[in-house]
Formats: structure tokens, sequence, C-alpha cells
């Protein structure tokens, strides 16, 4: 339905000129709610707000560190995200581009807005409240005139455990193309602060929130925890810290009991404290700019993991959470995406010395030195407390594989065990893992997490020709955004590599590149995530295309039109 008829069907609604109007029941139950609540539209005139000292400032710190990533991956879209209280009362706002920003100044939506229905009329926040709902609210959809412009798409993020609704995550956004597949994209942010709650129910993890909300409090700084399973949080003052630092901080946290430190986070030289939790929960890092006085300088930081994208994030998590169960994991996906990094929690370079840390053994050393003395080395080494990295188990025989599983049931390692295997979808890395008495992850190939593509290249270059400038221009980029990646990070990292022998330095033209990338074609923002979007509904489907669609919102024949457009297959 277009825009138009929708705002001549609450006209005539409103003046009282007909009882029956094409609108879905949802929407006309909300206006109605609305018109007895403010009257007209023209009533609301500006967005009510609350003081600073009202809102939940636990309830912001709580999120911040996974809605920061979020909004990061909605850069050049135009699409903002908020995050507002179970009062409807806005806690924070993230946008990623100027767009983004300038629509939320436009429609009074800031820190402090309330957005409750009874107050601004139908609205992506308010209506998910009084309904309990995922809403999308378009247009002259709204009640009040001054949304008429506005895109809203809300879900709310309940208590796993109680159900009760804390806070409502929104997509807002102007009248943009492609804004059915903001629906998907929602409620993937919200699966995955629910996941957060979660995370943050155990014990240990709410000793780790109480110390952190503690040291919030005390300094006016930025402030990290970190927390059994992989958990993350991060106060407002260290919402500026990009994905790097954060896990260059996380590292710190691993190696470091206590103390004070100097430590390079995002070219700048700060000095940071770690405060270890009672029992070993987890750790509290306090950062202060420009303080050099009575800390430890600390060496080259060890290369950490690329990327912010939400389905790098939930897999980078979801190995965390399985490395401290000490249970094993099967570590899958296509090849070259890394999975043995994912596994150490850094890089992996092949050929080069493993970790002193961990114990990387590869399925290739069976056929040298013979299966049964293959299977008593991992016996062995299961036993020493090292986290045990088997590489390559897609490559053993079903004998093998039936020997490896018989070994893990009756072992009682000392550490981690993960196996990595090289398979095209999630349904056979479920298979592999059953078979194996293990868990599984299925890491997202490079298409799929295009947002990491900047920082990844950034991250080659600086391998390949450290302090030399190698920036793809703005089309250069779009080209490698469009482009399929069948061979993953080890391609990326070929094509870097590539340029760099060839003498290339500064700016990359589309020109520069392989003639099979130029004749990528090109994504909009929106098409990405439209791809994201169908790939991640189809995985969750086992690859069915008609529960995919109706999980998407969209009709069957739509969703094979759009698999063969972006040359998507069911596995």
């Amino acid at each position: 339905m277009s825009i138009w008829p929708v705002h001549e069907h609450k006209d005539e609604w409103l003046t009282g000129s007909t009882d029956r109007i094409d609108v879905a029941p949802a929407l006309l139950r909300s206006w109605e709610r609305s018109r007895e609540a403010l009257g007209v539209p023209a009533n609301v005139r500006e967005v009510p707000r609350v003081a600073e000292d009202e809102l939940d400032q636990h309830l912001l710190d709580l999120f911040q560190a996974p809605m920061s990533r979020f909004s990061a991956d909605l850069s050049g879209t135009g699409v903002g995200l908020l995050l507002a209280d179970a009062q409807g009362r806005v806690l924070g706002r993230w946008a990623a581009d100027r767009d983004a920003w300038r629509h939320f100044d436009m429609v009074g939506t800031d820190r402090g807005a309330v957005l409750d229905e009874s107050l601004v009329g139908t609205n992506g926040v308010g209506t998910v409240l009084a309904t309990g709902q995922s809403v999308q609210i378009t247009g002259a959809e709204h009640y009040a005139d001054m949304y008429s412009d506005a895109v809203c798409t809300g879900t709310p993020i309940r208590h796993p455990l109680t159900q009760k609704i804390v806070a409502v995550v929104t997509l807002s956004s102007g009248l943009i193309e492609g804004r059915s597949l903001l629906r998907p994209m929602v409620k993937t942010v919200a699966d995955q602060l629910q996941q957060h709650l979660l995370d943050v129910a155990s014990p240990k993890a709410r000793a780790v929130f109480q110390a952190f909300l503690d040291a919030s409090k005390a300094k006016a700084g930025a402030v990290v925890g970190f927390g059994p399973q992989g958990l993350i949080m991060q106060s407002q003052g260290a919402a500026r810290l990009s994905s790097a630092d954060v896990a260059a901080l996380g590292d710190l946290a691993q190696r470091q009991s206590g103390g004070r430190f100097i430590i390079e986070l995002s070219g700048t030289l700060t000095e940071v404290r770690l405060a270890p939790v009672e029992g070993g929960a987890g750790t509290i890092v306090s950062l202060q700019r420009g303080r050099t006085s009575t800390t430890t300088a600390l060496g080259p930081a060890r290369a950490q993991l690329i990327g912010r994208s939400p389905d790098w994030m939930a897999a980078l998590h979801a190995v965390a959470r399985r490395r401290e169960a000490m249970r094993p994991v099967v570590i899958a996906g296509e090849a070259g995406v890394g999975k043995t990094s994912l596994a150490l929690g850094f890089p992996f370079r092949s050929g080069e010395p493993g970790p002193g840390a961990h114990i990387v053994i590869d399925t290739v050393e069976r056929t040298l030195i013979g299966g049964k003395r293959w299977l008593r080395s991992i016996a062995e080494r299961l036993q020493g407390g090292a986290p045990v990295i088997v590489k390559g188990i897609d490559a053993l025989d079903p004998a093998a594989r039936l020997a490896l599983a018989g070994l893990l049931e009756m072992s009682v390692p000392k550490g981690p065990v993960m196996l990595t295997a090289t398979l095209r979808s999630a349904a056979e890395a479920e298979e592999t893992a059953v078979a194996l008495g293990a868990s599984h992850v299925w890491v997202p190939p490079l298409r799929e997490r295009t947002a990491d593509l900047s920082a990844l290249w950034r991250y080659f270059t600086d391998r390949a020709m450290p302090g030399v400038g190698l920036e793809p221009r703005s089309e250069t980029l779009d080209l490698l955004t469009g482009y399929e990646w069948p061979r993953n990070l080890k391609e990326l990292h070929n094509v870097v590599e590539g340029l760099a022998l060839a003498g290339k330095r500064g700016y990359v033209l589309p020109g520069d590149l392989p003639e099979r990338i130029q004749g990528a074609r090109t994504l909009t923002m929106i098409e990405r995530a439209e791809l994201e979007a169908i790939s991640r509904a189809l995985r969750e489907t086992d690859g069915n295309r008609s529960r995919a669609a109706e999980m998407l919102g969209l009709s069957r024949a739509t969703i094979y039109r759009k698999m063969k457009a972006y040359k998507i297959t069911d596995s």
C-alpha cells in the first residue's frame, strides 16, 4: 500500500466520513488509542522529555557495547538505532552517518525523549509497548503529522527468564527503499540483546556487572567490564572505543591479573587500570588517556581478530562461551573464513610457529604418522591443560571420525577442545558436531560480513606493507562489497598482497583490482542488508525457502527471485 492512500484513509477516519477503512486492524486500534489520548494529530507538536536523572543509566550501560556494534554496520544506510526503556523513554541513539543523525534531529528523537503512545501517538517505540509486538510504522501510518516522513521498525526486548519487556530497540530512518528488510534486521538485533541479557543472568556475570556499575559511578572516564563466556560491558564513556580497542583490552585482561599499564588504543597511548572481580568472575578496565606515570609499559599488543558485524561477533562470543564450558566444539564454515583464528582468539598464520598457550594439531599429520599414533598424541595433549585445536576434521574418513568421537567421549579434557571443519552449510556443521558429541559454531563467509571489509583491508595492508598507505576509493570499496569472495579472507589477503607486490601505493582505483572483481555488481547498503537477511533466514531454516520467506514476511515468489538475483543457494 502506498503512503498517500494511507494518509487519505486516516483523514477520512478522523473526520468520521467513513466507518470502514483499508488499513491493518492493529494499526487502526493504535490510531483509536492515540485519538482517545491526544485528540487530533495536530495536537502533537513536540516530543515530551524527562530529566537526565530520571533515565535508567544501568540499562544503557548494559546494552551500550552491543548497540555500538550494531550501529556500525548501518553506515551509509541512513538508518539509526534507538534504545528505550519500558516506559518509552529514549536512553540512547546510535548512528553511523549524517543522514541518520539528521533524521533523529528532524523528528526530535534524542536522549530523554518520551515516545509513549499516549503522548505522541502511533510510533515504533510506544506502539511496541502498547501491544507487546514488533511493529513497522511507515510515513502516514504514524498518528502525529510530524512523523509523516519517517519509518520506525521496533521490537520488544524481553527478559529471557520472566519474559517481561525490559526495553525496546527501534530502527529509525526516512522513507528509504528496502524498508521491509528492516523487520528481520531489528529481530536479529533484539535476539542478540536478549542473549546478552541471558549471559548477564549468571552469578559470575552479575558480580561483574555490579563491579562494572560501581566503577562507572566512581569514574567519569571510560570503563569496560569483561565477564564470563565472552560477556562485555561498556560505559557511555567507552562508546568511542573501536572493536579493535575493546579486543586489545580484553586480551590484556586475560594476560594480566591487575595493575596499571600503558597500551596503544586507536593510535593513542592510554593508561588503563585493571581490577579483578572477586572470585575470578572477570575484570574491570578503567581508562584515562594521556597519563603515563607509575605504570608498566607493554610491548606490542598481540594482533586481534578483526570485525564487528553481528554474525561475526555472535560467532566470536559463541566460541568464547564454549571454550569456557570445556566441552568440545566444532567451528565450521567455508574455506578461508578464519575458523582456526576464531579458535585461537587471534589471527592464525599458516607456516608460523603456533602460540605457546595453544596446541594446534592438523589432520594432515595423521597421514604422516599413522592413525593410532595420531590419536594417541591427541589423547596425551588433552590431559595437558592447554587449549587443543584439531584443524581440518572434514578431511578425516568416516572411520577416523568415529575413532576421534570415541576418544572425545572417553576422555576428560583438562582444557578447551576445538575442532575446525570446512563445510558448506550450518546444517552440515550441526550433523558433523552431533556425530562427534560436540556443539557447533557456524562462521559467516566474508560476503555476509561486508561491513568488516574496510577494517580487514587495513589489517592485510598493514601486514603486507607496514606504514605504507593502500586505501580503496569509495567506488573501489563498492566493487569489493559486491563481490562474492568464494575463497573468503584468503582471497582478500591475496588481493591486497598482489597490489603490494605490484608496487601499488596510495589510493586503489577500480581498475587496479583483478578483472573478476571489476565485473562484480555493486550492491547498495540496503541490498547488502537484504542479502544478509535472506542468507541468515535460510541458515536458520536449514535451507527451507518457504519457512525463510515466512520469517522475512516475503512471498515465496519474491524470495525465489531475490535468491536468483543475489546468487544465493539453499546451502
